[in-house]
């Protein structure tokens, strides 16, 4: 698919962190960087209730999500990738919210590449 002319980002992401991957411009014909880190929230939980622990846990990767997608509304092409399920996740997330309707949203798996490795599969994702 050619992303010509198109506002393309990338999101490395599992349940601690995200990393916001483009360019300055936002299309697909600049030096991809790292544009925004983003870290959880986590504040040590002292409840007794296991419960508790799992609803605030899930809330902090709630409130991750909301803001990585709070940077990303403009985009055409989200390319999303990450270890484990939190990529689907974000998926399903960002399906949920209007303004990503119209956007092309692809995901792939990666573990826990250095910036350089991620900056180099979202621009082979987008190249």
């Amino acid at each position: 698919m050619s992303y010509q002319g198109k506002k393309v980002v990338g999101i490395w992401i599992d349940h601690k962190q995200a990393f916001v991957i483009g360019t300055a411009d936002r299309k697909n014909n600049g030096e991809f960087s790292v544009l925004q880190k983003f870290a959880s929230k986590h504040h040590a939980d002292h409840s007794s209730s296991e419960d508790a622990h799992h609803n605030k846990l899930a809330q902090e990767i709630r409130h991750l999500y909301a803001e990585v997608a709070g940077h990303i509304k403009s985009d055409d092409a989200i390319f999303i990738t990450g270890p484990g399920t939190a990529q689907e996740e974000f998926k399903n997330f960002l399906s949920d919210d209007q303004h990503f309707h119209a956007a092309e949203i692809k995901i792939g798996t990666s573990d826990h590449p250095t910036e350089n490795q991620m900056i180099a599969e979202v621009r082979k994702h987008f190249v």
